[in-house]
C-alpha cells in the first residue's frame, strides 16, 4: 500500500504540534493561574486596606458619639478632675481624625486612647456625683449636729468642748473649699475628720452633764417623736412619713449608745432624733428644700448682676465661660424645681453658686 507522504507529514506535523501543544499546555495554565493569583495577591491589600478604613471611620464615629454623651456626664457635676481628662479625650479624639488618612495605625492608638480617656471622665465624674450626694446628706448632719452641741456647750459653759467645735467648724470650711475647687473625694475625709472632732465635743459634753443629761435629752426626743406622730397620724406626705422613720431609728440607736457606755454618741443620736420630729411635724423635708432651691435662685440672680458686670469689664475668657456654664445650673435648678425635682434643683443651684463664685475670683 502506497503512502501518501503528504498527508502524512501533515499528520506528522499535526501531531507533533499537538504533542507540543499539549506539553505547552500545562505550562500556559500555569503561568495563567499565576497571572490571576499575582492580581489576587496585589488586589487582596487593596481590598483588605479600604475595609480597615472604613473599620477605622466608624470607631472615630463612635468616638464622637461617646463625647457628647460624656459631656453630658460631667457637666452635671462640675468636677474639675473629670472635666480635664475630658479635654483631653477631646484633643486625642481631634487628632485621630487629623491621622486617619496618612498614619491608620496611629490614629487607631489615638482614638483608643481617646476612649479610654473619656471613660475615665465618666467614672471619675459619677465617683464626684456619688461624693457629691454623700457630702450634701453629711454636711446637713453635720451642721445640725454641730450647731445643737454649740448651744449645748454654751450653756454648759465648757471651755474644752467650744474649742473642740471651733476647731471642728475649722476642719468644715476646709472641707467645702476643697469641694469648690473639685476635689470631692478629699473633701470628704476631711469632713469625716470634722465630725471627729465633734464627736470629742459631744463625749466631754456628756460626761460634763452626767446621766441625768443624757436622760433628759433622750425624754425630750421621745416627746417631741411623740407629737409628731400624732400630728401626722392621717397625713399621707411620704416626705414627713420618712422623718418620722428616720428620727424613730436615730432615738433607737441613742439607747442602744447610752446602754453600751457611749453617752457622747448617745447625745447626738438623741438630738438628731428630736431635731427631725420637729422637721417631720413642720411640714416635711421637700417643703424645706423647695423653700431653701428658691432662696438660692434668689441669691444668685442678686449676685449674677454683680458678677456679669465684674467679667465685662475684665474681658476674661476663663470667667465668661464659667459664667456661662453658672447660667446653665441656674436655669437647670429652676426647671427641676418646676418638676417638683428638688434634690437635683438643690444641686444644680449650688453647682452654679460655686461656678458663680469661680468666675468672680478669676477677675477681682
Amino acid at each position: 500500500m502506497a503512502l501518501d507522504f503528504g498527508r502524512f507529514a501533515m499528520s506528522t506535523r499535526t501531531q507533533e504540534q499537538a504533542r507540543i501543544f499539549s506539553m505547552a499546555s500545562p505550562l500556559m495554565t500555569a503561568f495563567g493561574l499565576l497571572f490571576v493569583l499575582f492580581g489576587l495577591l496585589h488586589a487582596q491589600p487593596v481590598l483588605a486596606q479600604d475595609a480597615q478604613h472604613e473599620q477605622l471611620q466608624e470607631y472615630i464615629e463612635r468616638n464622637r458619639e461617646l463625647l457628647d454623651w460624656a459631656y453630658d456626664v460631667v457637666r452635671d457635676t462640675e468636677n474639675m478632675p473629670a472635666r480635664k481628662v475630658l479635654e483631653e479625650a477631646l484633643n486625642l479624639h481631634r487628632r485621630s481624625i487629623r491621622l486617619m488618612d496618612d498614619y491608620p495605625l496611629m490614629s487607631y492608638k489615638t482614638a483608643k486612647g481617646s476612649r479610654t480617656a473619656m471613660r475615665n471622665a465618666v467614672r471619675l465624674a459619677r465617683e464626684s456625683m456619688g461624693y457629691d450626694e454623700r457630702i450634701r446628706l453629711r454636711s446637713e448632719r453635720f451642721r445640725d449636729q454641730h450647731a445643737h452641741l454649740l448651744e449645748k456647750a454654751r450653756e454648759a459653759n465648757n471651755q474644752q468642748a467650744l474649742d473642740f467645735l471651733r476647731r471642728s467648724e475649722s476642719m468644715g470650711i476646709r472641707a467645702y473649699e476643697q469641694y469648690q475647687q473639685g476635689d470631692a473625694r478629699l473633701a470628704f475625709k476631711m469632713l469625716e475628720q470634722a465630725e471627729e472632732l465633734m464627736n470629742r465635743a459631744a463625749r466631754m459634753l456628756a460626761r460634763d452633764g452626767g446621766a441625768d443629761r443624757l436622760d433628759r435629752q433622750i425624754e425630750m426626743a421621745r416627746l417631741a417623736l411623740e407629737r409628731a406622730q400624732e400630728k401626722l397620724e392621717n397625713s399621707a406626705d411620704p416626705a414627713a412619713r420618712k422623718l418620722l422613720t428616720e428620727s424613730d431609728e436615730a432615738l433607737d440607736r441613742a439607747l442602744e449608745f447610752r446602754d453600751q457606755g457611749q453617752p457622747g454618741s448617745a447625745l447626738q443620736m438623741a438630738g438628731i432624733a428630736q431635731r427631725l420630729a420637729n422637721r417631720a411635724a413642720t411640714g416635711g423635708l421637700n417643703g424645706l428644700n423647695r423653700e431653701v432651691v428658691l432662696r438660692q435662685i434668689e441669691r444668685w440672680d442678686e449676685r449674677s448682676e454683680r458678677v456679669t458686670e465684674m467679667v465685662r469689664d475684665a474681658r476674661n475668657d476663663t470667667a465668661v465661660r464659667l459664667l456661662e456654664r453658672a447660667r446653665e445650673h441656674r436655669a437647670g435648678a429652676g426647671q427641676s424645681l418646676d418638676q417638683d425635682e428638688i434634690e437635683t434643683a438643690l444641686r444644680r443651684i449650688r453647682a452654679a453658686h460655686d461656678l458663680l463664685t469661680q468666675a468672680e475670683d478669676m477677675v477681682r
